[in-house]
């Protein structure tokens, strides 16, 4: 329990909190605007991370070129999808947007060349023949965000600080952009296809372009936090990027409530903390397991806490029941 009182411990729950927070954000628009059935939604965000990396590494691009490049790289993906995709409905869509995330993930694993294949990132050449992170060019940033709040924080504004700042910075302002869009047409037309079957038949075509616009909205907002994802980590592996991931999501936006966006940093919070602090806790049952069997352990967890809300609560704190509305 030591790592409970450490600083670093919680700056490092935040962070992930931060990223994570971006990330249920973009499932929000798609499921509790449009109520698509997103399983795939990691996809994007590997689109986006590693896009960040292989452009650096590879081409020599500015990082935040990279970036921008990695957020539009998920936004193309999250239109592909669409496209392909969006006139199914309910089950069907959901099944067949874990393929399409699982296709990406594969092709990551297997191009050795361009992707670093099974040893991800790492085993990526630079321009220069050599291997190199990819970060290198954003710790000078990093480093003047350290150095303005040290004579406030002293040595606890450290690397993961600094990135604290800018996740959240980019989280609060991205949770204040959602909100408001979720008072234009735009969004009462998407929450009138989710909730009336008739709707999309009197809309015709026209709704075709509203889904698309959420699911590629949410895309947007994958890639972001994909970007963060990659800053924050520095190195990047086909693992890390499992259809799990998008479940985590889920029990954000489960927990704070689908369709309100301020259920989802609250949601995002709770994660992080059960998902870095399951590593930590020295009493029974977590000390009968090894390290690297609590990983597992974490997992089966949220898997219990998903279950039981959908039982008790599946509005999450801030929803309304009569909101829950499926696809047919």
């Amino acid at each position: 329990m030591q790592a409970f009182i450490q600083p670093g411990f919680w700056i490092f729950v935040l962070v992930m909190a931060g990223i994570y927070c971006i990330f249920a954000l973009g499932l929000q628009i798609q499921y509790g605007l449009g109520g698509m059935m997103n399983f795939g939604h990691v996809g994007m965000l590997a689109l986006s991370a590693y896009t960040v990396a292989i452009l650096v590494l590879t081409y020599g691009v500015n990082i935040w070129l990279a970036s921008f490049i990695g957020v539009v790289i998920a936004a193309l993906g999250g239109a592909l999808m669409g496209l392909t995709t969006i006139r199914l409905r309910g089950d069907y869509f959901a099944i067949v947007s874990i393929a399409f995330s699982e296709i990406i993930r594969y092709i990551i694993q297997n191009s050795d060349t361009f992707t670093g294949g099974t040893q991800g990132t790492l085993a990526i050449r630079t321009k220069d023949g050599g291997f190199h992170t990819y970060t290198e060019s954003l710790e000078p940033v990093l480093t003047k965000i350290e150095e303005f709040f040290q004579p406030v924080f002293g040595d606890t504004a450290n690397r993961d600080f600094a990135m604290l700042v800018i996740v959240w910075v980019a989280a609060l302002l991205l949770l204040w952009f959602v909100s408001r869009t979720q008072k234009t047409a735009w969004a009462r037309v998407l929450r009138a296809t989710r909730e009336d079957d008739h709707v999309p038949a009197a809309l015709g075509k026209n709704v075709f372009m509203f889904r698309l616009g959420a699911l590629i909205f949410g895309s947007v907002l994958a890639g972001i936090a994909g970007v963060f994802w990659s800053f924050q980590f520095s190195i990047l592996a086909p693992e890390d990027f499992q259809t799990i991931v998008t479940f985590y999501a889920w029990m954000i936006l489960i927990m704070g409530g689908a369709t309100k966006v301020k259920g989802v940093p609250l949601g995002a919070l709770f994660f992080g903390f059960l998902y870095a602090g399951t590593r930590f806790f020295e009493f029974p049952p977590f000390t009968w397991f090894s390290s690297s069997e609590r990983a597992y352990l974490r997992i089966m967890i949220i898997g219990a806490v998903l279950i039981i809300l959908m039982i008790k609560r599946p509005q999450g704190v801030f929803g309304k029941r009569e909101e829950m509305v499926l696809e047919s």
